[in-house]
């Protein structure tokens, strides 16, 4: 051990003490710092135009707008610095004549290696922490997310690693310091770039090409992914150079003819890390450091695929030089690592004519999938399409909701802050069918409806839409109701039926974590006071928002044939402000005696077993239809029985040709209710924890507890505007002060060595 110190603190102390220490760290962080500098304005122009338009861009993200770029460069010029440094370790002990006498020390070869690898990877160190002064920069500017930081400083590090101990093998075959650098050079570049090849090889050449490309190994290192494949393709590749090193500088003390016998072992090795790599391959262990895993696959993903029953074979028909194949390709390779039961085949469609002729297929980037019997196509699909599609194609379901209308609720085509457009797309990207439905028209609910959503009706409904409503979830359906604050009498008599009684009040919130989210009293922010169910699984410490929100509290302590139980609870810091006048005009302030002091439900989840509840509240007919009384649908006559209603779904779908909704069979029925409706509009549904929880409670009511998961994200949206002071600042300072400060320390140090000497 004291042997290799010494070696490596010598072989240091000549890098750093002669002059192309000054010249290498300085032209390093020049290039880095001028690149740093040109994204950084680059990202600040992007993000000042995002704010004018009043667009949010959630891939204005520090870390993929600055970072991974810069280290993608950075790598770069590591690419032509280092075989610099390595090109004179032996070389220049052959060129000098010193070769023969360090020989003559008792030190091993590999003592030899080693220690000038550590040298090199000293110095590889330096440049690396010295641009750590461009992450503070970043850090100043704004908040960017440390995993990947780190993770791209473990990928510097490896790729470092692999550089130098081939740079180490090549300087021990030539005496000449510039043929050493051109042969480092020639191969690191060729492997780093040998993944551009696979679109032009033959799929095995191709999928080899990449699985050698140091390029593509690194990319998920900048991305903020730690993969043991990658480590083990580093980590395998470095020592592979270095025992080639050591079998180099061996066999120069043996005669020409039995040369050969020191490169068995590294031959040996070679083999064995071949082997080691291919276990790799197929046992990955992925690390996702990115602040919302936003580049694994999602929880839901992955529930899906360990839920397979069925066997799926995927088609994927992209041609060879598609930009969009590679990203496809990595998906499906994901998916399949997390599932025997998924194979696929990436199919060029100018070459594989027989399977675009089998499968009909017209269009580029069409995606093919099959299980069983049934078979379903995509279109260029990203994860979230892709596991839908499958989750729907294994198991044969699409689930039917029917959005009520006519009672003054929340538009489903309405693309303004208080719309449901982002509700719609968001259920018909989950594999939902969203329909609209106008209950008065109706003489029964449509046979083919697995749920039906209310959403913040103003007008009341009359008795015979509430005795469809009850016939419907009699019969096994499911209901989703969000009933803000002033909701209709009818309505409110409704859910009394349900032991759910509304508080017809605005909660007020005075907590903590309102004014970290910097929102109004009258918005409500729980994390962590979640209860245990099925619909809350995986929220825990993410956020949800809720605005204008009534309280909720059940009548009575049970009910035969009804399980319910509240699922969003406040926190002590609340309060139910009873007088509308007051909360209208923005007097919130707590009256004791008169407000309702937290914690406080705004959530129920229920259970109706169908064979047992029983009617055992009339409804008040205040504001009902005098109509209503010719239907024959009086409030007080209890619904048809189950079977009946069964029997009358069945004969309705034989008529119409719709299919029997799923739930018609079902032993009992589901309600959630809510009192907020706008934590889905369009403004907020996007906003923390709101999408989950919705795709929670429709997994839930559905029946899907498999799609009960959180959800991936997009990237953590970060805009920073640089003011003009800032830019001066950035550019004077990473471009010339820093490396000229850096340089110049540099250049100070050899002086005083050549002074001292």
């Amino acid at each position: 051990m004291r042997q290799l110190q010494t070696i490596a603190q010598r072989e240091a102390g000549a890098f750093f003490h002669s002059a192309m220490a000054p010249v290498v760290i300085t032209g390093f962080l020049i290039l880095t710092g001028l690149f740093f500098t040109l994204f950084t304005f680059g990202y600040s122009e992007m993000s000042l135009n995002a704010i004018k338009s009043g667009r949010a861009n959630p891939n204005l993200n520090l870390s993929e707008g600055v970072f991974q770029p810069l280290v993608a460069d950075m790598t770069v010029f590591l690419l032509f610095l280092l075989p610099a440094i390595t090109m004179r370790l032996f070389s220049e002990e052959y060129r000098s004549g010193r070769y023969d006498l360090i020989m003559s020390y008792p030190v091993a070869d590999h003592i030899w290696v080693y220690g000038k690898f550590l040298s090199v990877l000293a110095a590889a160190l330096v440049l690396i922490l010295s641009s750590g002064v461009y992450f503070g920069v970043a850090a100043w500017l704004g908040h960017p997310e440390p995993g990947p930081l780190f993770a791209a400083a473990i990928g510097l590090i490896l790729l470092t690693a692999t550089i130098a101990a081939w740079g180490i093998f090549f300087s021990t075959l030539f005496q000449y310091q510039v043929i050493s650098y051109f042969l480092t050079f020639a191969f690191v570049l060729l492997f780093y770039t040998l993944g551009g090849l696979e679109p032009h090889l033959p799929y095995a050449l191709g999928r080899l090409s990449v699985e050698l490309s140091l390029a593509d190994h690194f990319v998920r290192f900048s991305r903020g992914v730690v993969d043991s494949r990658d480590i083990v393709f580093f980590c395998g590749f470095t020592i592979l150079g270095l025992f080639a090193a050591t079998g180099s500088l061996a066999s120069r003390r043996m005669a020409l003819g039995r040369r050969w016998l020191r490169w068995l072992p590294t031959v040996i090795l070679a083999a064995f890390l071949v082997l080691l790599y291919i276990i790799a391959l197929k046992h990955p262990l992925t690390l996702d450091w990115t602040r919302n895993q936003r580049y694994s696959l999602a929880p839901q993903t992955k529930q899906v695929l360990r839920a397979l029953d069925k066997d799926v074979t995927v088609h994927a028909f992209y041609q060879r030089l598609d930009p969009y194949r590679k990203a496809v390709e990595v998906l499906l390779r994901a998916c399949r690592d997390n599932t025997p039961r998924l194979r696929f085949e990436m199919v060029d469609p100018d070459r594989d004519l027989g399977l675009v002729q089998e499968y009909g297929i017209t269009k580029a980037r069409t995606v093919i999938l099959e299980a069983a019997d049934r078979r379903a196509e995509l279109l260029l699909p990203d994860e979230k399409a892709f596991i839908n599609t499958l989750y729907r194609l294994a198991t044969g379901t699409r689930p039917v909701i029917y959005y009520l209308l006519g009672h003054g609720e929340h538009r489903l085509d309405s693309d303004d802050r208080g719309g449901y457009t982002g509700f719609t797309e968001l259920l018909s990207a989950q594999g939902y069918e969203v329909r609209a439905l106008v209950l008065a028209e109706k003489t029964m609910v449509p046979p083919d409806a697995d749920m039906i959503v209310i959403a913040a009706p103003k007008l009341d409904y009359t008795r015979a839409e509430i005795a469809l409503l009850d016939d419907f979830v009699l019969a096994g359906g499911a209901l989703l109701a969000m009933l803000d604050p002033d909701t209709p009498d009818t309505l409110s008599s409704w859910t009394e039926r349900y032991n759910v009684k509304l508080g017809n009040d605005l909660i007020v919130t005075a907590s903590g974590a309102r004014r970290q989210f910097g929102v109004d009293q009258r918005v409500v922010v729980i994390y962590d006071t979640y209860a245990e169910h099925p619909v809350t699984r995986g929220l825990e410490g993410l956020p949800t928002l809720f605005p204008y929100t009534q309280s909720l509290s059940s009548l009575r302590r049970s009910q035969p044939g009804l399980l319910g139980k509240a699922i969003l609870v406040t926190d002590t810091d609340t309060w139910a402000k009873k007088t509308r006048t007051k909360w209208v005009a923005g007097q919130l302030q707590f009256e004791e005696g008169v407000d309702q002091p937290g914690p406080l439900a705004f959530g129920v989840a229920l259970e109706v077993q169908r064979s047992q509840f029983q009617v055992v509240e009339k409804y008040s007919s205040n504001s009902a239809d005098e109509s209503d009384a010719q239907t024959g649908t009086g409030l007080d006559k209890p619904p048809d029985a189950p079977s009946l209603r069964t029997r009358r779904v069945q004969q309705a779908s034989e008529q119409t040709g719709l299919p029997a909704s799923i739930f018609t069979q079902a032993e009992t029925s589901r309600l959630v209710f809510l009192g907020d409706s706008d934590f889905a509009v369009n403004e907020n549904l996007n906003l923390y924890g709101n999408r989950d929880l919705l795709l929670n409670i429709l997994g839930w009511l559905a029946r899907e507890q498999v799609l009960i998961a959180l959800r991936s994200r997009g990237s953590v949206g970060e805009p920073v505007v640089l003011t003009v002071a800032q830019k001066e600042f950035i550019g004077w300072m990473c471009i010339l002060g820093w490396p000229a400060l850096l340089g110049t320390g540099s250049l100070a140090m050899v002086i005083r060595h050549r002074r001292r000497r």
